[in-house]
């Protein structure tokens, strides 16, 4: 027995060693037989097949699982069986697409082609609608072969039958262009919906965007006019509400309306010459267009003489007012109205800007007089303080008034006769005007007499100075005083006597008369000195005066 196991043992070595040292018809394998075959035999494989196609590089799956080995490994040797698809499949195409049918086509089968789509767009031509459905042979086709590259991609190249079969309107005879995407789409899935992007000189829009092209066109496309007049001239002619014709109407439909239809109508005003606003945009066309539409005139009168004659708060006619509406009302109504005194010769503001229309117009609008005594002749004659009647004020109430009131009431003495200054413009006006204010006279003594007689330093009166007190004095006041004393009568602070005196009584020794004056008190000559040195001097005196009469500017 334990020969026979030893026998066993020899031989089962003897025919492994065999079958080592037996050519593999594979080739060279990294695999053992029984990884892929059973005991059975060499054409049965096992069914636990250690064997994974995918440690080779290539995964089988899809359609290539259910092929057998011999169907691409038609030699025993594994590795003479290329791995592109160029080396299983033959080309279709010629070439013309490359070699990797992995592009287009997937392992599950040669349909659908996947990713055509993509390749499309990627060569510029995407394929959308119909084009996306269609069979790629009713593109790429020629006489001999299919033709995938250099494929043209004008419609007209695979549309040109299509162009000679169209009948309704018939593309050949009205010259349509061979380019099929101007009027129709692939996404629209037939030749029968159609859409033509009108140029932006007639863009369609509303109603025209709905109707068919021969509704326009007729028998042609080129050449048609856009005025719209041209297709819509009958509608003109049967439009009664109003009638177009007899109104006058322009035939250019889109003054009043628009594409979206007919109706609503709407004019705009505001191109015209006569913007409507307030009431006026409110109000029907016929109101104002009775007859027609063209020539009505704008002045308010032609519309309003209605309104004008029945208007009684005021009376509008007795009044005289203008028949111009606008001068006192606007469009947004009748009341509030206002007149813009402004505009007129006499403008209203202060107290004026606030009475009553009647109270200035009692009968009349027209020809109102402008001088204030027209309307405050009660006024002036009831003012007691001061009464302007007995005063003989003027009637002219802007001498002394102005239009925010009464009170505070000013005279501007600068456009008289005698403008004030200095004290004269803060006393009150009753010191000068006691009993009148016209003829008032302007000498100073008139008003300044009791000053004058009652002065005392120096005796103005005893004095005998003159009256005229601007000699001396200025309206600042009596204290800051000049006296032109060597201009009017004897140079004493000039010439020969300049500073030879310190007060004026060296002169004038008679304190209440400064007329009297004395030369012989302050020249110490003894009269008979002078009576020889004047010794032939006609009407020669020894007294004051004679001095004077010969020696007036002072020198010898």
């Amino acid at each position: 027995m334990k020969r026979m196991i030893a026998i066993g043992a020899a031989l089962v070595t003897i025919g492994v060693t065999v079958a080592r040292a037996e050519k593999n018809p594979h080739g060279k394998l990294s695999w053992a037989c029984a990884d892929c075959h059973s005991t059975t035999s060499w054409d049965r494989l096992s069914e636990d097949m250690k064997f994974s196609h995918e440690k080779t590089g290539l995964r089988l799956d899809g359609a290539h699982e259910g092929v057998t080995c011999r169907s691409c490994h038609k030699e025993l040797v594994f590795s003479h069986v290329g791995t592109a698809c160029a080396d299983c499949h033959s080309d279709h195409h010629q070439g013309q697409l490359g070699s990797d049918c992995a592009g287009c086509h997937t392992t599950k089968n040669w349909q659908p082609q996947v990713e055509v789509l993509q390749k499309h767009a990627e060569r510029g031509f995407p394929l959308t609608g119909v084009h996306a459905v269609a069979d790629c042979e009713a593109c790429h086709r020629n006489s001999n072969r299919q033709e995938f590259t250099g494929t043209p991609t004008e419609c007209e190249a695979c549309h040109r039958t299509d162009l000679a079969r169209a009948t309704d309107p018939d593309h050949n005879a009205l010259a349509f262009g061979t380019n099929c995407e101007q009027c129709h789409q692939a996404a629209f899935g037939g030749w029968h919906h159609t859409t033509y992007d009108h140029p932006a000189s007639f863009p369609l829009t509303g109603a025209h965007a709905h109707i068919n092209c021969s509704s326009c066109h007729g028998n042609t496309f080129a050449g048609t006019p856009t005025d719209c007049n041209s297709c819509h001239h009958a509608n003109f002619l049967a439009a009664a509400e109003p009638n177009h014709v007899k109104a006058g109407f322009p035939v250019d439909c889109q003054t009043c309306h628009n594409t979206n239809g007919w109706q609503p109508a709407a004019f705009d005003h505001s191109l015209t010459s006569f913007p409507l606003d307030g009431r006026h945009a409110s109000v029907d066309c016929v109101d104002c267009h009775k007859t027609t539409y063209s020539g009505t005139p704008a002045d308010c009168n032609s519309c309003h003489q209605a309104d004008y004659q029945a208007t009684t708060d005021p009376n509008h006619a007795q009044a005289g007012f203008p028949v111009e509406c606008q001068t006192c009302h606007n469009t947004s109504g009748w009341q509030p109205a206002t007149f813009d005194h402004s505009l007129s010769s006499f403008p209203l503001d202060g107290r004026h800007a606030t009475v009553n229309c009647t109270d200035c117009h009692k009968t009349t609008y027209s020809g109102t007089p402008s001088d204030c005594n027209s309307c405050h002749h009660s006024d002036y004659q009831a003012t007691t303080d001061p009464n302007h009647a007995q005063a003989g004020f003027p009637v002219d109430c802007q001498t002394c008034h102005n239009t925010n009131g009464w009170q505070p009431a000013t005279f501007d003495h600068s456009v008289s006769s005698f403008p004030l200054e200095g004290r004269h413009t803060t006393v009150n006006c009753v010191d000068c005007h006691k009993t009148s204010y016209t003829g008032t006279p302007t000498e100073c003594y008139a008003c300044h007499k009791s000053d004058y007689d009652g002065t005392s330093n120096p005796n103005h009166a005893a004095s005998l100075f003159p009256t005229t007190c601007e000699q001396c004095h200025n309206p600042s006041g009596w204290s800051q005083t000049t006296w032109d004393h060597d201009g009017l009568y004897f140079p004493i602070y000039s010439g020969a006597h300049k500073r030879r005196w310190s007060d004026c009584t060296e002169c004038h020794t008679v304190a209440s008369n400064y007329a009297v004056f004395e030369c012989t008190g302050c020249h110490a000559h003894r009269r008979t000195a002078m009576d020889d040195k004047h010794s032939g001097v006609r009407n020669y005196q020894y007294v004051s005066t004679a001095c004077y009469d010969c020696h007036p500017r002072g020198k010898h």
